[in-house]
């Protein structure tokens, strides 16, 4: 084969055979055939044909995707992975809650009162006006005087603005009220001056308002809490299975937020908001021991201690017993739902944990609730109390009956014997009198029937005398023949002549 240059016409040589480059030639470049264009084209074709496609679907089907999202949002599907129902609790107020409802608080139906008892559902209306059975209505009655007796509940007290309390913080309502929180429980208190005035005068702390009284905020939440425990610290942070987090900032709602200085703030408090200079929500932990100078003659109150010196009370034998003071300054006079709920909220739950204080297992004991017996049970246990009383009390007393009777029955006997003595003496001496009476009769006798014998002689001596000139008795009326009759002796004649006197 002998091939030759190709020449600049794009036409070569080979042999003696010659080509044109448009019909089969073999040219210096790639050469396409008609046939592969073809196919080219269709695969182009079919890209195009099936982007066109694809775009026309998403065209079509996006109105409907976009309305059957909107159609399900509307139709509140399962299409939400968070809220009530999935991950959250419908809130109530917590069970060991007590609202204060009483004459120092604002209960209209548009008024601060009302508000803070909407934010906890508490109560049902009846005759015209809020009732709930955990509704106190004086801090005077029985009711609080038996609930500062125990432990582990929760006293809310929206605004103070119609009334304030005006006793003696010495006298038995005060001492109540600090044996209240003292015994494991809690007074969350709602802002306001009167809420200060009222912790400052029975609980003893010297609070103080913002300068001027107004402070412009915002209240920032703190990252951490000094004094509070673990759990307490997620409650604020994390929230619960009902509430959500605390918010991490609370405003200044016109002059309705009153907060109160940090310098004014006593030992053992926690900031949970705050400014610079003030705070508008926080927790005082309130904490009480015997009183050193006690004595069983004569009870003293028990005596504020600082939860700081719980540890050296302790240590002397007279453990602490803590509760809670919180304290939220706004006034809660707007109607409309503010991030102050959810605050309330949150601090509700943190305030009534029970302080760690009040672990003492001797503590925990005195202040643990006693469950209300049945009337049968408590009947039932006077009469075993007063059975044992009667007999702790019949023992001694019988014991004491037996001697007396021990006694009386020796004295019977002592008396008998002494009786049968002077019965027997009295005996002996009338048998002895007898005796001495028959000596003393016989001898007279014998006396009398010799002065007979005697007589007879001189009678029959003086016998013619007496025939010759006979003797006449004076004053012997009735006594003839006394002496002359037969066969009677001297006792005998006695006998007659006494009979004749007395007839």
């Amino acid at each position: 084969d002998e091939a030759t240059q190709v020449p600049s016409g794009g036409r070569f040589k080979c042999g003696n055979m010659s080509k044109d480059s448009h019909y089969g030639s073999i040219v210096a470049g790639p050469q396409t055939s008609p046939r592969s264009t073809m196919a080219s084209l269709k695969v182009v074709a079919s890209v195009a044909l099936l982007g066109a496609a694809v775009v026309l679907a998403v065209l079509i089907a996006g109105p409907s995707t976009s309305s059957l999202t909107m159609g399900t949002a509307l139709m509140g599907t399962w299409t939400k992975q968070h809220g009530i129902g999935i991950d959250k609790e419908p809130y109530s107020a917590p069970m060991n809650l007590w609202m204060y409802w009483g004459p120092m608080t604002n209960k209209r139906f548009t008024d601060s009162g009302e508000h803070v008892r909407h934010v906890f559902k508490m109560g049902n209306i009846a005759g015209g006006e809020w009732r709930d059975p955990k509704f106190l209505h004086s801090l005077k009655g029985g009711l609080f005087n038996k609930l500062s007796s125990l432990c582990c509940t929760a006293m809310l007290f929206p605004p103070l603005e119609w009334d304030f309390l005006v006793v003696n913080p010495q006298q038995i309502i005060g001492q109540n009220i600090r044996a209240y929180v003292a015994n494991g429980n809690t007074m969350i208190f709602t802002g306001g001056i009167i809420s200060l005035e009222f912790i400052n005068r029975y609980f003893y702390y010297q609070l103080e308002p913002a300068d001027g009284n107004l402070d412009p905020g915002p209240f920032l939440r703190l990252p951490r809490f000094q004094g509070m425990t673990q759990e307490q610290h997620k409650v604020i942070t994390d929230g619960t299975p009902s509430t959500e987090p605390a918010p991490k900032t609370l405003p200044q709602v016109g002059i309705e937020v009153t907060s109160v200085k940090k310098e004014s703030l006593p030992s053992g408090t926690s900031v949970v908001y705050t400014s610079p200079y003030n705070s508008a929500v926080f927790l005082i932990k309130f904490c009480e021991a015997e009183n050193p100078m006690n004595d069983p003659a004569a009870p003293l109150p028990p005596v504020k201690v600082l939860p700081r010196d719980c540890p050296i009370v302790a240590a002397q034998g007279r453990p602490c017993s803590c509760g809670n003071i919180c304290y939220l300054g706004y006034d809660w006079r707007d109607a409309y739902p503010s991030r102050w709920d959810y605050a309330l909220k949150s601090m509700v739950d943190v305030c009534s944990m029970v302080p760690p204080e009040n672990a003492n297992p001797s503590l925990l004991r005195q202040l643990a609730v006693v469950p209300e017996q049945s009337a049968e049970v408590m009947e039932k246990e006077e009469e075993e109390t007063q059975a044992n009383i009667e007999e702790k009390i019949k023992g001694p007393v019988e014991e004491a009956a037996a001697k007396e009777e021990e006694k009386e029955r020796q004295a019977d006997e002592g008396e008998k014997k002494e009786e049968v003595k002077e019965t027997a003496a009295k005996e002996e001496e009338q048998e002895d009198i007898k005796e001495e009476v028959a000596k003393e009769v016989k001898a007279e006798m014998a006396a009398k029937e010799g002065e007979g014998e005697q007589g007879e002689e001189d009678k029959k001596a003086a016998a013619p005398v007496a025939l010759s000139g006979k003797a006449k008795c004076v004053d012997c009326e009735g006594l003839e023949g006394f002496d002359e009759e037969e066969g009677c002796g001297p006792l005998c004649k006695l006998e007659n002549l006494v009979g004749k006197l007395k007839a």
